[in-house]
């Protein structure tokens, strides 16, 4: 029996030179919804950021039989997503075909930097996740789905792209897959400039790093790590949007294929920062674990972290010492996170409020695998190591079976016995992980050291609304005048100081009036810890 085909049709619409949404059109076929069943659905809000705004009645929707009369409901909210909701009010019959206006999210100087989900306008351009603006059908079945461009709208040799190709794509998915994709229209400029089926990076505004020196070096990386993860079919895509606000950061979604990130003028990453943000972006390709977040984010995120040096090391994209300096960095952010003792459960329920909290998974799984690589190898006399299990696991998830935290522990217990189960157990209740001196032998020694946890001396969620609160009485922010109720004008982007701490911050505060700044070391207690430096 065929599978049901869904035919999905984007057109970005433009008033004054500027991007108003994009109206999107499907045909359906080979599906019988009833009142039971929902025709499409829609996040109101995914991750904090705001779906596109369509209007309750914006949804029109008809079959062979004529007018579809639609119901609206709002589900309850989880601390994800808010979905609503359009459901037929009676069954359908024969091609089902909707259509409804997306419009884009305004964003100002004012807004905060959040997920690169949101339907974003950039001059006539715009770009967005998915999972943002297509309101599709809650099924669950693979759709034979066809995704089409009409750029009428815009300016002349405008192109239409998404994480799975450029102009019409045809491909095998369900409904969640194919929001699970990035989208960018409009004057798009790339790497390379002719399209490619395997890679390419886009970007709609003149950025001020080179975004070309950029996308050779993702490009290269990511043919190193086809290679390695045994891809058997390659294709990655990067979109790049310029905020109005101040912030970077990026975003991905899971097989998308693609990634996102951001910058703006008061705060572009350097060249080389994008570079090593896209090493660890590239890896989420292929090491995802399915399940819980707070169950699999060590993995997810710990493999990331570690391949995207391991393997930029082993393939001379990096040298010893660019090696060894952002190893040693990590280590200061893992070591130095005070809320990385923190079960994984209790650092997964702040995660959304506590930018500490979302390091949590990178430090403590990169280090666990560190470790476990160097116990396999001695297990095994150095016949056997981490890649072993990752390439097992990724076997068995292309042979569509579940790779989960069962799968890890079967795979690691056959390896270690069960010293390997009780060890995961530890990192997953937040013991600290402080891998053997000589895991990075011969090329790498490593030594305990005391480091320095970060500590700004108020509450860290001060960050989020912008006023001080909490502030220790005695502590260092204390010390240089900090007072609770400053409002906080500028600070430090608050989700990169416990993954990258610095020697000292500046604060732009404002009280009764007028504005100060205040700068001082955002330090406290000493903890032990691991760094690394090259042997000989």
């Amino acid at each position: 029996m065929a599978s049901p085909r869904i035919e999905i049709t984007l057109t970005p619409e433009v008033a004054d030179g500027a991007a108003t949404g994009i109206r999107v059109g499907f045909e359906l076929r080979g599906l019988v919804l009833t009142e039971e069943d929902t025709l499409c659905r829609l996040p109101q809000i995914l991750v904090g950021v705001a779906g596109a705004a369509v209007t309750d009645d914006g949804v029109t929707a008809t079959d062979d039989a004529g007018t579809i009369p639609l119901g609206h409901a709002v589900d309850d909210p989880t601390p994800t997503w808010t979905f609503r909701r359009w459901k037929p009010r009676r069954t359908t019959q024969g091609t089902v075909r909707v259509e409804y206006f997306a419009p884009v999210r305004v964003v100002t100087a004012a807004t905060t930097n959040g997920p690169l989900y949101d339907l974003r306008a950039e001059g006539p351009g715009v770009s967005a996740a998915g999972v943002s603006f297509l309101a599709l059908p809650d099924r669950e079945e693979e759709l034979t789905a066809q995704v089409a461009w009409d750029l009428s709208h815009l300016p002349t040799g405008a192109r239409g792209i998404s994480s799975h190709g450029e102009g019409t794509v045809h491909r095998t998915a369900t409904a969640e897959q194919l929001t699970c994709t990035f989208f960018m229209a409009g004057p798009v400029s790339s790497y390379p400039q002719v399209p490619a089926d395997t890679f390419g990076m886009y970007w709609l505004s003149e950025t001020k790093f080179d975004a070309n020196e950029v996308g050779r070096h993702v490009e290269l990386l990511y043919q190193q790590m086809c290679a390695f993860f045994r891809d058997p079919d390659p294709g990655y895509r990067v979109f790049v949007r310029k905020h109005p606000f101040v912030g970077n950061g990026g975003s991905a979604l899971p097989g998308s294929r693609g990634f996102m990130f951001g910058w703006s003028d008061e705060k572009t990453q350097t060249t080389a920062a994008l570079k090593r943000l896209l090493e660890h972006e590239t890896v989420h390709n292929w090491t995802l674990l399915d399940g819980d977040p707070a169950e699999v984010s060590w993995y997810n995120e710990g493999t990331a972290e570690y391949y995207s040096l391991l393997l930029t090391l082993r393939t001379g994209v990096i040298d010893e010492d660019t090696f060894v300096s952002l190893l040693n960095e990590r280590a200061h952010g893992y070591y130095g996170n005070p809320v990385q003792t923190l079960s994984s459960a209790e650092a997964a329920r702040i995660y959304w409020t506590d930018w500490r909290a979302q390091r949590v998974p990178y430090g403590r799984g990169q280090f666990y695998l560190l470790d476990v690589d160097h116990k396999i190898r001695q297990a095994s006399e150095g016949r056997r190591s981490l890649d072993d299990i990752i390439w097992e696991l990724l076997d068995r998830k292309r042979a569509g079976q579940e790779t989960g935290v069962d799968a890890w522990i079967e795979l690691i217990t056959a390896e270690l016995g069960q010293d390997g189960r009780k060890e995961y157990e530890a990192m997953m209740a937040g013991q600290w992980v402080l891998p053997s001196a000589d895991c990075l032998s011969p090329r790498f020694t490593g030594r305990e050291e005391q480091i320095r946890q970060l500590d700004v001396g108020f509450n860290y969620s001060s960050f989020r609304t912008q006023t001080v609160s909490g502030v220790v009485q005695g502590g260092n922010a204390d010390r240089v005048g900090i007072r609770d109720g400053d409002q906080i004008v500028q600070a430090p982007a608050p989700h990169s100081l416990p993954s990258k701490p610095a020697k000292e911050i500046t604060l732009t505060l404002a009280r009764d009036g007028r504005q100060f700044e205040v700068t001082y070391e955002p330090f406290g207690d000493l903890v032990p810890g691991m760094l690394w430096e090259k042997t000989g």
